[in-house]
C-alpha cells in the first residue's frame, strides 16, 4: 500500500506504518468492539457515545486504506454513515449540520443503489438473466441449494435478476412517489432482499451497513412529504 501512495504524501506513510503490525492490528480490533459495544449501551447524549462514534470512524478509515483489496461496498456505505453520524454528534444541538448529514447518508445510499442498478444494466449477462445463477453457483456468494432451485426454476430467477436491477435503477424515486410518504413501502422490499442476500450469498455486512442508512432516508422523505403538505395548504 505505500508504494500506491504519492511521493510526497509523507504524513499519510508516517500514519500507516505507525498503526501497522500483528499487535497494532489486534489492538485496533479490540478498540473497535469496545467502541461498538459502548454505542449499544452507552445513553443517547453519552460524551462516551460520540467518542466511540469518532473512533470506528477513525479506525475504519484506517482500516479501508490498508485492507483496500477486501473492502466491499457494505464498508464504504457504513464508513459513511459513520462519518455523518460522528459529524452531526460532534455539532452538537446545531440541527442545520443534523439535517445536513442526515440528507447526506440519504443521498449517498440513494447513490448506491443506483449505481449498482445501472452497471447491472450495463451487463449483458445481467440483462440476459444469467448473472444471478452464474453467482449463486461461485464457492464464494454461491448457495447448493439455491443454485439448484434456480436451476429448476429459470423463469422466476430471471424474473428476480430483472427485479433486483428494476428495483436500483428506479431506488431515487423513494423521494418523488408520493412527495417521500412511500418510503416505507420501498424500504421494507429493499431491506427483505438484503436479508435473504446475507442468507443465500453470505452478504451479512450488506444488510447491517444499507439498513444503517434507513433511518436517514424515512427521515428525509418524511420532511419532502411534510414540506409538500405545508405548501398544499
Amino acid at each position: 500500500m505505500r508504494r500506491k501512495l504519492p511521493a510526497e504524501a509523507t504524513w499519510l506513510t508516517r500514519i500507516l506504518s505507525a498503526t501497522s503490525g500483528a499487535k497494532r492490528d489486534e489492538f485496533m480490533e479490540a478498540a473497535r468492539l469496545a467502541a461498538a459495544v459502548t454505542l449499544l449501551v452507552a445513553g443517547r447524549d453519552s460524551r462516551a457515545r460520540t467518542v466511540a462514534l469518532a473512533g470506528l470512524t477513525v479506525t475504519s478509515a484506517l482500516r479501508h486504506r490498508r485492507y483496500g483489496f477486501q473492502s466491499d461496498g457494505s464498508e464504504q456505505l457504513l464508513f459513511q454513515v459513520q462519518l455523518a453520524s460522528t459529524t452531526a454528534r460532534l455539532g452538537g444541538k446545531n440541527t442545520r449540520i443534523a439535517d445536513a448529514c442526515l440528507w447526506y447518508v440519504s443521498l449517498q445510499a440513494a447513490l448506491a443503489y443506483t449505481v449498482a442498478g445501472y452497471s447491472k444494466l450495463a451487463g449483458a449477462h445481467w440483462r440476459s438473466g444469467k448473472a444471478l445463477p452464474g453467482i449463486i453457483r461461485t464457492e464464494t456468494y454461491g448457495s447448493g441449494a439455491a443454485f439448484r432451485w434456480a436451476t429448476r426454476h429459470p423463469r422466476t430467477t430471471r424474473l428476480a435478476g430483472y427485479a433486483t436491477i428494476g428495483g436500483e435503477c428506479l431506488f431515487p424515486l423513494i423521494f418523488f412517489v408520493d412527495n417521500g410518504k412511500s418510503a416505507p413501502l420501498f424500504l421494507l422490499p429493499v431491506g427483505g432482499f438484503h436479508l435473504a442476500n446475507s442468507g443465500v450469498m453470505g452478504l451479512g455486512r450488506f444488510f447491517w451497513a444499507f439498513t444503517s442508512s434507513y433511518p436517514a432516508l424515512l427521515y428525509t422523505t418524511h420532511k419532502r412529504a411534510s414540506k409538500a403538505e405545508t405548501l398544499g395548504h
